[in-house]
């Protein structure tokens, strides 16, 4: 990561993840069922307060159903099921793999205890912790990666609000399709002010002159992009195309 414009950068984190400890939560921690801690994360006064646990899944989605003005989500979790789960994920570190293979193990070992750690609306896996808002897997991404990107070539995202750029990422992928840079475009060394279209054009033409090979970019308008990153992977095809068509995206391959 370098040259990081920290406008661009919060802006695109804000549209990409969501995290958990953004959340209003109710966390519920027991020990062999006997009630530990019952807490709102704001200090909110809740309903359904228990001393103990006999149906974490039940529990949880009652007390969500009870609050859910109050709340985003439930997590109801036994204590020793989160030292084994935390244990678990410490020891399956290697040092030689990639980061991304690690958070998403991170994320799935959440599955290895469906009844100690047990979040609703759930499951735990896809609510707990930091989440990308993509409405693809890492599997479906990799596979749109090696599909639409060409090995050794440069990738530009943005999403452009009034009269300028209001987020963006540029990403470098090597031979075996592996990011190689992270950055946003660099507002010194580029106009990012203007239409869709001339910011589009002004970021390819900037990149070229450092000798980079762009062979994807896409800029979206600021309203389209949430919806567009929500879709699943078998209709975002369909939606870039009526983006596309209807003049609400600039797309250059």
């Amino acid at each position: 990561m370098a040259d990081i414009d920290v406008d661009q950068w919060r802006n695109a984190q804000s549209l990409l993840l969501s995290s958990a400890k953004a959340a209003r939560r109710l966390v519920v921690i027991h020990e062999r069922g006997t009630v530990l801690k019952f807490r709102h994360t704001d200090g909110e006064q809740c309903e359904g307060r228990v001393d103990v646990v006999t149906d974490a899944h039940r529990l949880a989605r009652e007390l969500y159903e009870a609050n859910r003005e109050k709340v985003d989500f439930v997590v109801v979790m036994e204590r020793r099921a989160v030292d084994s789960y935390f244990a678990q994920v410490q020891n399956s570190w290697n040092i030689d793999e990639d980061l991304d293979e690690y958070v998403q193990r991170t994320y799935a070992a959440f599955d290895d205890y469906p009844d100690g750690i047990v979040a609703y609306p759930g499951p735990a896996r896809q609510v707990m912790g930091l989440q990308w808002n993509t409405g693809v897997s890492l599997g479906e991404l990799k596979s749109a990666v090696a599909a639409l990107v060409p090995p050794e070539t440069t990738v530009v995202l943005g999403v452009h609000e009034g009269d300028g750029l209001w987020a963006s990422l540029v990403l470098d992928f090597d031979a075996q399709h592996k990011v190689t840079s992270i950055t946003t475009v660099d507002p010194s060394a580029v106009d990012t002010t203007g239409s869709r279209e001339e910011v589009a054009e002004a970021v390819l033409t900037w990149q070229r002159s450092v000798g980079k090979r762009v062979s994807v970019c896409l800029v979206l308008d600021r309203d389209d992009a949430e919806p567009f990153l929500k879709a699943v992977a078998r209709d975002k095809a369909k939606e870039l195309v009526d983006l596309v068509a209807a003049n609400k995206a600039t797309l250059r391959m």
